[in-house]
């Protein structure tokens, strides 16, 4: 049973990376996801509802039960698959939302935010893991990063000082202001930043 959750826990990097790349950017239907997606790109601190999620969650807690079922032959295993591969969608929401909202906890956490912002802000051909690197370092889309222009227009709270005019001490050797350019453009509200 164990095995069973961790494996779903493991699959979630996998998808992750899948969803986000390819529905996300190099798939150019125009599908509710890929809208979604590209408005969290073009419009500061926009996530999709909480509405929409649990829209898009249900169907995929269906699958994971029923790839897991399928896997073990048990409907038991099968469940404890999707409840890992489900806490991981979770994690997920919660950490990209962090990511943008609230300050690292730890060195990790910096770094996630960096590798997530560079895919925001310097090339979203790169860096499509938002909860690790390691899918990116396996498929070539993994792109080192030591300092991370932002936009002033999409500032994260949190990486300003109290004046909220420079970056935080903790963060300047990490992140700086970039003018209003964004993915080597103007920050324009219409630029598809994929593929």
């Amino acid at each position: 049973m164990i095995l069973s959750v961790l494996f779903g826990v493991l699959t979630w990097p996998v998808l992750e990376y899948a969803l986000h790349r390819f529905l996300g950017h190099v798939w150019r239907r125009d599908t509710l996801f890929r809208r979604e997606h590209l408005r969290h790109h073009r419009e500061k601190d926009y996530f999709a509802t909480a509405g929409y999620k649990i829209a898009a969650a249900v169907p995929a807690v269906l699958v994971f039960w029923g790839i897991g079922t399928l896997a073990t032959a048990s409907a038991r295993f099968g469940a404890a698959y999707a409840a890992g591969a489900t806490s991981m969608v979770a994690f997920y929401e919660w950490f990209h939302w962090r990511c943008h909202a609230r300050a690292p906890l730890t060195a990790l956490g910096l770094r996630l935010r960096k590798h997530h912002f560079h895919h925001h802000f310097r090339n979203a051909k790169s860096n499509f893991g938002v909860t690790g690197t390691w899918m990116d370092r396996l498929l070539g889309t993994y792109a080192p990063t030591s300092v991370v222009g932002i936009p002033r227009d999409f500032r994260c709270e949190w990486l300003f000082d109290a004046n909220g005019t420079t970056i935080a001490e903790a963060y300047a050797g990490h992140f700086a202001l970039a003018g209003t350019e964004r993915n080597g453009v103007s920050s324009g509200r219409d630029r598809d930043p994929g593929p």
